[in-house]
């Protein structure tokens, strides 16, 4: 199958319900908040490098292949022990304590060498598969595996139960026209500001889909602004970093306390293409990424009980570091889960080895498809019982990541 840059741009972007209002925005608001987990998904877009969130760090093949960039077990940085897998002692990168206490605290698992196993290295390739639900060689659909996942539900949903915290929804989204796109809640408007809201109303007050698709744009806009001046201000930083990721996650706690009833949420978390000077550049976003989600915990402290994190990345790096001390595109990369029905404290997954013949293409092997995880989220955690129609092609096989009722749920048939 050839997938190319453009298509994948565009289909980022399919659903924009105008063109001078927020993209990707349809919607008819309603009050009433689902009783499942709130599901975020923080995709870090670049490849983050899993042998340096969660270094095997004393194994001899590991440090022998990063002589310079390898996460240690002694010195005045050493890696932060979060026990093993499969005999292999296992460090989280120094920069993560935040990880390493949700860790402890039986909050966060960790499951190494995931992603999914193919042949292709490009980024927006490998981003559309994951997003599209798919592996290398597997039938196209025409939309994507969260979209799916949304209308496989009974349930009702509110109007603003799928959101996307960016300027567009995701190729996960494509085909769920009710998926909402919002930057950031204190400057989610019409370009123009209210001005341009009352003439685009009073252009679109007619009975056509155009319309009633216009009007309910502005209706949403109109709900959250309004939202936000009845919300309680809320002062307290909770040790949030600042940046882009800190932006996202506080507009949605906003989001969370105005009880819109938010089912899904979809997080971009970009910069994880170290090629060059891996140890700084990595470290930088590895402590943002670990202060942001430990302060988004904190933040949700009333609402942990019913929320699901996970972060995924495209693939891993390549197993030997380079001439800039850094790593080029790998494979097998991990996923981070955080809840409060999470069974965390533990590393899940099968370990494949570093020894030459153990590795795929020369780099990290990937032994636990993402959507098996995921599948297990969406059928313990928010009810889905037709996994067939999210992910056709993998069977439904819990790993006891999370806790939850998943009798009656079909899984896909293998292709």
């Amino acid at each position: 199958m050839s997938l190319s840059r453009r298509h994948l741009l565009r289909s980022a972007t399919t659903g924009a319900a105008m063109a001078a209002v927020a993209p990707g925005l349809k919607v008819a608001f309603a009050q009433s908040a689902p009783a499942k987990d709130m599901l975020v998904i923080i995709y870090l877009r670049g490849a983050s490098d899993g042998l340096q969130m969660i270094a095997p760090a004393g194994d001899a093949n590991y440090i022998a292949n990063r002589p310079t960039i390898r996460v240690r077990t002694d010195g005045n940085t050493p890696g932060l022990g979060v026990g093993t897998l499969q005999g292999v002692d296992f460090y989280l990168h120094p920069a993560t304590s935040e990880l390493k206490s949700l860790y402890d605290a039986g909050r966060l698992a960790i499951v190494h060498a995931s992603g999914l196993r193919m042949q292709e290295r490009s980024h927006f390739e490998c981003q559309e598969f994951m997003e599209l639900g798919i592996n290398s060689g597997e039938k196209l659909p025409a939309d994507g595996w969260l979209a799916r996942h949304m209308k496989a539900l009974t349930s009702a949903h509110t109007s603003l139960s799928t959101v996307a915290l960016s300027s567009n929804n995701p190729a996960s989204l494509l085909g769920f026209k009710e998926a909402v796109a919002i930057a950031n809640t204190s400057a989610f408007n019409v370009s123009g500001g209210d001005a341009n809201a009352n003439i685009i109303r009073a252009m679109n007050g007619g009975q056509s889909s155009y319309d009633q698709e216009a009007t309910q744009t502005l209706n949403a806009i109109r709900t959250v602004q309004d939202g936000l001046r009845n919300l309680t201000v809320d002062n307290t930083n909770y040790g949030y970093p600042g940046g882009g990721l800190t932006t996202s996650l506080r507009s949605l706690a906003s989001l969370v306390r105005m009880n819109v009833g938010i089912e899904v949420a979809h997080i971009d978390m970009g910069g994880w293409d170290h090629h060059n000077n891996l140890n700084n550049e990595f470290n930088q976003r590895a402590t943002d990424l670990a202060r942001s989600l430990g302060a988004f915990w904190r933040e949700m402290a009333s609402h942990q009980s019913r929320l699901t994190v996970v972060t995924m990345t495209e693939f891993g790096r390549r197993f030997r570091e380079n001439a800039s001390q850094g790593t080029d595109h790998g494979s097998g990369g991990y996923m981070f889960v955080l809840g409060g029905n999470v069974n965390g404290g533990k590393i899940y997954g099968t370990w494949p080895g570093l020894a030459a013949n153990q590795l795929f293409n020369g780099d990290l092997d990937c032994t636990t498809d993402y959507r098996r995880v995921m599948g297990e989220i969406l059928a313990k955690r928010q009810g889905n019982r037709r996994l067939d129609t999210v992910f056709p092609t993998i069977p439904y096989q819990p790993m006891g990541i999370v806790n939850g009722d998943d009798t009656g749920t079909i899984g896909g048939t293998p292709a």
